[in-house]
């Protein structure tokens, strides 16, 4: 089955529900927010102009604003669930605007921004160097694109060699992940885009006591995997089951690898 994200705007509202409470409760992790004050916090600014593409429910847009203070703030996203979602989070903050658009056709003029945000976007895309372009077009001559993404081929909650549970994060990964292995990829699609070499840095990202966001995770990717026949739902049932009872007595353990790439379009 493919990556669902990539029909994000055909999905019914129920899967976009889904999709903004596991955003909600990856934003809400404090190890998550550790991690985005560190990247956002070398953005330029305050009072850049930024564009954040796939801004979802509002989630990322909360940690940008929180920690880089931009001036003006143009959010875009193809689902207009999520972006109802997004502007009621921020109804009456008249210098954060939210519009449709996505990753290679924003919607937005040449060289109107100095900082263009993608929070976990370019694993789902299945053009990521048309979407540099497109960055690469609205930026300002000295902007600066910021890549945030997992490296989700790292993705574990296996406790041994062959633990059964990782066949439920494996099932994740093909069912809600076009590429795992972007952002290894992106540094060198970067220069060839025009880009000076970015600046790249690795961000652990740990969960055991409160895995909410893993769990809901999972629990997505093991539902598209049945949706998909990959197999039946008494299997997805006890993968869940299983994951609740590690939670419970205290051995659950999952991880992902994250990584940034912030490059600078040339003056």
């Amino acid at each position: 089955m493919p990556d669902l994200y990539l029909s994000i705007s055909d999905q019914p509202d129920a899967v976009l529900e889904a999709i903004a409470n596991s955003m909600d409760d990856r934003a809400r992790d404090p190890e998550m927010q550790e991690i985005c004050a560190s990247y956002m916090g070398r953005l330029p600014g305050p009072g850049a102009t930024i564009l954040e593409i796939g801004c979802g429910n509002g989630a990322s847009t909360a940690m940008l604003v929180d920690a880089a203070s931009p001036g003006q703030l143009t959010c875009v996203d193809p689902a207009e669930g999520l972006l109802d979602r997004a502007r009621r989070r921020f109804a009456g903050q008249d210098s954060i605007r939210f519009a449709p658009g996505d990753a290679v056709n924003t919607g937005q003029p040449d060289s109107a921004f100095d900082v263009v945000v993608a929070h976990t976007v370019y694993s789902h895309l299945s053009d990521p160097r048309a979407a540099l372009a497109e960055s690469f077009r609205v930026l300002k001559p000295g902007g600066t694109l910021a890549v945030f993404d997992g490296d989700y081929a790292t993705n574990t909650v296996a406790l041994f060699e062959g633990d059964p549970l990782q066949a439920a994060m494996t099932a994740t990964l093909r069912n809600l992940i076009h590429d795992p292995y972007i952002m290894r990829k992106l540094p060198r699609m970067m220069v060839e885009a025009g880009f000076d070499a970015p600046r790249t840095a690795a961000h652990g990202f740990v969960q055991t006591q409160q895995p909410d966001y893993i769990l809901s995770l999972m629990a997505r990717g093991v539902t598209a995997a049945t949706k998909a026949g990959e197999c039946g739902v008494e299997l997805s049932t006890a993968f869940e089951a299983e994951a609740a009872r590690r939670v419970a007595d205290g051995s659950f353990y999952g991880a992902i690898l994250f990584a940034s790439a912030i490059a600078v379009k040339p003056a």
